[in-house]
């Protein structure tokens, strides 16, 4: 009875042992599954964590890898401390400031000349074949200098040779000018009797001259009687304008072209019409709203002011482009608003008189021929030439060429051809003055080589 209690007792005790062995195990097993639970929460956060700095795939890529041999953790440096000093590096290699960004760096390069799609190495590259060639050329040029140099030693050697055969020479003129100073006196005899027949030779001319002058002054008197009559016929001429000026009626036949629309400014419009309308640069009209706003001086023949004021600036074949010069504030130039120009009329072929000698190519030699190439181009813009040195009561424009200089005094001892080239140049410089003046009374428009070349469009080259 009593080995069957000690045998139920032990088995007691050894169920109680393994009870309490079960429950240890299962509370160790609770215990490290939550902390495995949390180990694996905290490598999934510390995956994603590495993640946005580099992939698992990127690390299996051999260019990441030799970015962590090259790290170095014993030291405290990182694959990101080692990018960072990498990247603080190449700034500081390329704009001399390691904190600056891609971007501040591209910026600075641009202004350096690096554009987009060019690389900093192809620049250099670049520029250091561009200075070997340089090198090279400057080495040819020393090469060069060396050579006049050696001439220049030589020509030095030949002017002291020069200098030395020069004070030869003149000892020997020297003893011959003292030969000379006793001929000398003897010619004094000889140049009396010259100035003599000098003198004779200067009353021939006088005589001469005189006869020419008067001549020229009555050249002059029929010039001013042919001034009177161009005037009269001028005032002649005024007069039939004055009476064939519109003064009233139908205010649409005054409008001489209309707005089509602005010129890309607020200065700047276009209207219809152009070269094939006789339009020229420099033009002048008045803008009006619309054909009723154009009122006309019955007495005058002017034209009301309109709201603004246009000049011709560029002329096309059918239109124009023109810049406001005048504005009235609070009335903007629109589309179809019309202009009007109270001499203006499309159908009027301009007549030129082209006179003297010009300089279209810009060499600074004025010629003939040049004048001729310039009438030539006046008939091809849709101008008539009128012919001759005189000017007719219904010319439009006078162009004038190079100014002739004002002949210097004839020398005492000019020979017939000096004498008559010195008159010639006399003839021209007179004739140019009288042309000017003729024009000026006539008030016909007088234009330059350079008024007249930026009246037809002609750019010297």
């Amino acid at each position: 009875m009593a080995a069957r209690t000690e045998a139920g007792t032990g088995v007691v005790v050894s169920l109680v042992v393994f009870v309490l062995s079960t429950i240890f195990l299962l509370v160790l097993t609770i215990v490290f599954y939550a902390r495995q639970s949390k180990e694996i929460q905290a490598a999934v956060e510390a995956e994603e964590s590495l993640a946005k700095y580099v992939t698992r795939e990127q690390r299996n890529r051999d260019e990441i890898k030799a970015l962590e041999g090259r790290a170095n953790p014993a030291a405290g440096q990182s694959v990101v401390r080692m990018l960072q000093d990498d990247k603080h590096q190449i700034m500081q290699y390329l704009t001399g400031n390691g904190s600056d960004s891609l971007d501040t760096a591209k910026d600075s390069l641009v202004s350096l000349g690096v554009g987009d799609g060019e690389t900093v190495r192809e620049i250099l590259r670049d520029l250091s074949r561009d200075q070997r060639t340089k090198q090279q050329e400057i080495g040819g040029l020393e090469s060069k200098l060396a050579n006049r140099q050696d001439e220049i030693d030589d020509l030095k050697a030949s002017m002291r040779q020069l200098e030395e055969d020069h004070r030869a020479e003149v000892d020997g003129i020297n003893t011959e000018v003292n030969g000379y100073r006793t001929e000398a006196l003897r010619n004094r005899d000889r140049l009396d009797e010259a100035e003599g027949e000098y003198r004779a030779a200067v009353d021939r001319l006088d005589d001469r001259y005189q006869g020419e002058i008067a001549d020229l002054q009555n050249q002059n008197d029929r010039l001013n009687e042919e001034s009177v009559r161009l005037k009269d016929r001028v005032g002649d001429l005024q007069a039939i304008i004055a009476r064939s000026r519109p003064t009233g009626g139908d205010p649409s036949l005054l409008v001489d072209g209309h707005i089509i629309d602005q010129a890309g400014s607020s200065d700047a419009v276009f209207i219809d019409r152009g070269k094939k309308h006789h339009i020229v640069l420099g033009m002048t009209f008045e803008v009006y709203d619309r054909e009723t706003a154009i009122q006309v001086d019955p007495l005058s023949g002017r034209m009301s002011r309109g709201k603004a004021s246009l000049q011709v600036t560029n002329v096309a074949a059918t239109t124009s482009t023109c810049k406001i010069i005048r504005a009235v504030p609070g009335r903007p130039v629109v589309r179809d608003d019309v202009i009007a120009n109270a001499v203006y009329d499309p159908k009027y072929v301009f007549k030129f008189l082209i006179h003297g000698r010009f300089d279209v190519d810009g060499d600074g030699r004025p010629s003939a021929a040049e004048a001729q190439h310039l009438r030539s181009r006046v008939i091809r813009w849709g101008g008539a030439i009128v012919t001759g040195d005189d000017l007719p009561g219904d010319l439009d424009f006078l162009v004038l060429g190079a100014q002739p200089p004002i002949p210097g005094p004839l020398a005492t001892q000019a020979t017939d051809r000096q004498t008559e080239i010195w008159i010639d140049k006399r003839n021209a410089y007179e004739k140019y003055q009288e042309l000017m003046k003729q024009a000026m009374d006539a008030q016909i428009p007088v234009l330059n080589a350079n008024r007249f070349f930026i009246l037809i469009g002609h750019t010297i080259r």
